[in-house]
């Protein structure tokens, strides 16, 4: 698994957050600094951990969508997807919401970031 399906996870997870539950979270963006938040070793691991969490919510749930031919069930599915993709976040120690999004907003505008943030990951879950 490479960063860009990490970052693509996350930004499904942020994207597919109701807008009330991400309101407060936008308005705390504004104060989040994720480059600065990533320099951090341990945010990092806790960023990717998250992320992976995310991404394992996702792919679950991808095939029940897909699989699901009623628009309504489509979107009961999705909103289901959503609170569990958000709960992985808020269940990994070391990162907050607020955190974890600022940080996937930051690697996908900044490439230095994100390929700090993939050498982590490589490092820590490859054994490169």
């Amino acid at each position: 698994m490479s960063l860009k399906k990490i970052l693509a996870s996350t930004v499904l997870a942020a994207s597919m957050a109701g807008a009330p539950v991400l309101a407060p979270v936008a308005m705390a963006q504004d104060q989040i600094d994720g480059a600065a938040i990533a320099a951090e070793s341990d945010m990092v691991d806790a960023f990717i951990e998250a992320a992976l969490a995310v991404n394992e919510v996702r792919e679950g749930y991808m095939a029940r969508i897909e699989a699901e031919s009623d628009q309504n069930a489509q979107m009961e599915i999705l909103e289901a997807a959503d609170a569990a993709m958000l709960q992985a976040v808020e269940e990994t120690p070391g990162i907050t919401l607020d955190e974890y999004i600022a940080i996937a907003n930051a690697a996908a505008e900044d490439p230095e970031l994100a390929a700090r943030i993939d050498a982590r990951f490589t490092e820590a879950h490859m054994g490169g």
